[in-house]
């Protein structure tokens, strides 16, 4: 499997993500990257909605909407940004859950460590598979990671059940298995969402 490509980020970008990162600490902050394909141009700062924003984010729609401006101008809403005050840069379940712009690269800055942040980048992609979600319910590990929605991971490299093989062959590890219960328990949605790690070349 060839290596994506690489995504290009000035230096000014990276440190005002950082930067944005940090003003928000222990929240987590958000935002969007102006560019175009894999080159990043500008961050721009957006509100984070969310009811909980220790451990999630939703960037304001008032931000989503600049890039139709963006657009106007020739570039395009390139990314999608938010920190991770205390947890390494990897896509959360809840990230893979909120993931609704397959074509963005999601950037995830980590201050695990203050003094040295991280920024990594991801092209998260849902894929809407008939699942037998019931069956996988019972038979795998599930996680409630926040009130009624449950993620299975399947790391890459690790041996991958046999109710998942078949979704393996055409959406390689990683991946997320998600999925959204009522009050009563009934599954409304589910999804896999699957995970590439694109290199981020800054400077």
């Amino acid at each position: 499997m060839s290596q994506p490509e690489a995504v290009q980020m000035p230096a000014s970008v990276y440190a005002a993500i950082v930067e944005h990162a940090r003003a928000g600490k222990p929240e987590e902050i958000c935002g969007i990257v102006r560019g175009r394909g894999l080159v990043a141009m500008e961050a721009v700062r957006g509100r984070n909605i969310a009811a909980e924003r220790i451990e999630n984010y939703e960037v304001d729609p008032q931000t989503l909407l600049l890039q139709f401006s963006f657009e106007e101008q020739g570039d395009e809403m390139m990314g999608i940004y938010h920190s991770h005050p205390v947890s390494v840069a990897w896509p959360s379940a809840t990230d893979a859950w909120n993931a609704h712009y397959p074509e963005s690269i999601y950037f995830i800055c980590s201050l695990e460590f203050d003094a040295a942040p991280v920024i990594r980048a991801f092209r998260m992609t849902p894929h809407w598979i008939d699942l037998d979600i019931a069956r996988l319910r019972r038979e795998l590990a599930f996680t409630e990671v926040r009130p009624h929605l449950f993620a299975y991971y399947q790391a890459p490299g690790a041996e991958v059940p046999a109710l998942l093989q078949p979704i393996a062959a055409s959406v390689p590890a990683p991946f997320y298995v998600d999925f959204y219960a009522d009050e009563r328990g009934d599954i409304v949605d589910s999804r896999i969402v699957s995970i590439v790690e694109h290199p981020v070349i800054a400077g």
